[in-house]
Parts: structure tokens; sequence; C-alpha cells
């Protein structure tokens, strides 16, 4: 492969070259999914519900998905 199409792949599969990049610098697999207990608000949880229920994706998954949109957000504004 050409540098510039490494580039360019790399560009297209950000989240998981940072997944790996992770699981370079732990050795843990960051894929892995980990319970933990925190407080959310009644209407969030509330939201958070309903979005499941009409997206059929769970509660943990949409959560995933708003933090890993908001770090790549973060990361869009530090260039």
């Amino acid at each position: 492969m050409l540098p510039r199409e490494i580039r360019r792949t790399m560009k297209e599969n950000e989240k998981f070259v940072r997944m790996l990049e992770e699981y370079d610098r732990t050795g843990k697999p960051p894929w892995e999914k980990i319970r933990r207990s925190f407080t959310l608000r009644r209407m969030t949880v509330e939201k958070l519900k309903e979005t499941s229920k009409k997206t059929g994706k769970s509660m943990s998954d949409i959560i995933d998905k708003l933090v890993d949109t908001n770090n790549a957000e973060k990361e869009r504004c530090k260039r």
C-alpha cells in the first residue's frame, strides 16, 4: 500500500485504530464491557428508555454511541 492509501484507510477506520492503539498501550481489550454504577436524572433515564424502545438498541449501546460521537467531535476540534 502507498502511504496515501494507508493514511486514508486509517482515517476511515479511526475508531478501530484508536481501539487497537489502546490495546497495544494497556494490553486490555477496549471492546470489553465493564459494569459500572452511576446516577442519572429520572428524565434522562426515561428519555434513554424511550430511545432504546424506538431504535431497538440497548441503553448501553446508545450511551456508547453518544460517548464515541462526543469524543470524535472533541478530536476534530483539536485539529
